[in-house]
């Protein structure tokens, strides 16, 4: 069996991945399938493995550091294994096969736990714990040392050498972890989308994770949940919005907003890429949106929303809706390519432009305070607006 070393030491030198970062997955396809994490030291007695996987009726391994009968290896063989040199737990996963499931893998020193799904599934009482001897050797993902892959799919894998316990382990496995997080080795979040390798967030200048055989045939690149971008607002009035964002087609997305640095309103649950707020006072809000798949992101940027400086807009037109908010106007209801112009109480012209979409934003940035009229080409009256 083939596989990339890192070439030189310093081809393991990447920049750091931000913390706040999207969720993605690795698929292994077929028997040359895998990835080569190079050497691991857990250096303790005590070591936790967790990861999301998600397989049909595969057999074979899917983590494991094994060498000389020494370290550990998690698999299936019908059911699931979790083997700490010669001792060895099995949990039967019909009833998790063919689901993204949790699986969490604990030795203490003095027996060794299997949870799934942040519950307990299995204990093995009377074991004496890791054996560091086995530190050193390369940690393989998606197969073992000597072969025996399984074709699955992973995300979110951690490697600790600490004995988590079950309160962190329920608390967490549905979140991103914190990458400094006392005792955690390695963890790979498989979010690059491309490419032969995957950053290890908890050192990330020290050993990545090699992919084995070739992309998109051996191996492939998923997102699982992307953290929101591109927030936006829609229907803005005095005391209410819309606000929505781009992700991923299948989550659910929470909504938070804020103002004075206050929780105000929550949303949960959400199928849509959106939001309404409404019977707002008028102030200056903040809104992050986060999405949830099996595991929850991280919140997006905090999008800011300005109340306290919309203006009433007079001889609004019946289907147009115009709307001033942070250094911008809003016009909704127009015709593509019709003649918007803005004129100072004065009547000198200080913006034309043609609407090019039904939705138009005009810059207002740098005008000074005062009165404006808007004039839409076909549309009648004049429009009043105070800046």
């Amino acid at each position: 069996m083939s596989f990339k070393i890192a070439g030189l030491i310093t081809a393991c030198l990447f920049a750091a991945m931000p913390t706040k970062a999207d969720i993605g997955a690795i698929s292994f396809k077929t028997s040359a399938a895998g990835m080569n994490a190079l050497e691991t030291t857990i250096g303790s007695n005590q070591m936790t493995l967790e990861t999301w996987l998600y397989t049909d009726n595969s057999t074979g391994f899917f983590a494991s550091n094994m060498h000389n009968d020494k370290g550990f290896a998690l698999g299936f063989d019908g059911w699931f294994k979790f083997q700490l040199d010669g001792a060895s737990i099995w949990i039967d996963p019909t009833s998790w096969k063919e689901n993204w499931t949790h699986i969490a893998c604990v030795a203490d020193g003095s027996q060794m736990i299997v949870y799934v799904n942040g519950e307990v599934a299995g204990t093995q009482e009377n074991t004496t714990g890791y054996n560091t001897e086995a530190d050193g050797n390369p940690l393989f993902l998606g197969t073992a040392p000597w072969g025996n892959p399984c074709n699955c799919k992973m995300a979110d894998f951690r490697l600790w050498s600490v004995a988590r316990t079950a309160e962190e382990i329920k608390n967490n496995y549905q979140k991103q972890i914190e990458p400094s997080t006392t005792g955690l080795i390695k963890n790979f979040n498989f979010a690059e989308g491309n490419g032969d390798h995957t950053a290890n967030l908890a050192e990330p200048e020290g050993n990545q994770a090699w992919c084995m055989g070739a992309i998109d045939t051996d191996y492939s690149w998923e997102t699982v949940a992307q953290i929101p971008t591109n927030l936006r607002t829609e229907n803005q009035t005095e005391n209410s919005f819309d606000i929505l964002w781009d992700g991923t087609d299948g989550n659910t997305w929470s909504v938070e907003l804020s103002a004075n640095g206050q929780v105000v309103d929550t949303k949960t649950r959400l199928t849509e890429k959106k939001a309404s707020f409404s019977n707002l006072d008028k102030k200056d809000y903040t809104v992050r949106v986060k999405a949830h798949s099996f595991m929850e992101t991280a919140f997006s940027d905090a999008f800011s929303v300005n109340l306290s400086t919309s203006s009433a807009i007079t001889n609004i037109h019946k289907n147009i809706s115009i709307v001033r908010h942070n250094n911008a106007i809003q016009i909704d209801g127009i015709q593509t390519g019709k003649l918007i112009s803005i004129y100072t109480d004065q009547g000198i012209l200080s913006r034309q432009i043609s609407a090019e979409h039904e939705t138009t934003v005009l810059s207002i940035e740098g005008f000074p305070h005062g009165i404006y009229f808007i004039s839409i080409e076909g549309y009648g009256p004049t429009f009043k607006i105070a800046l």
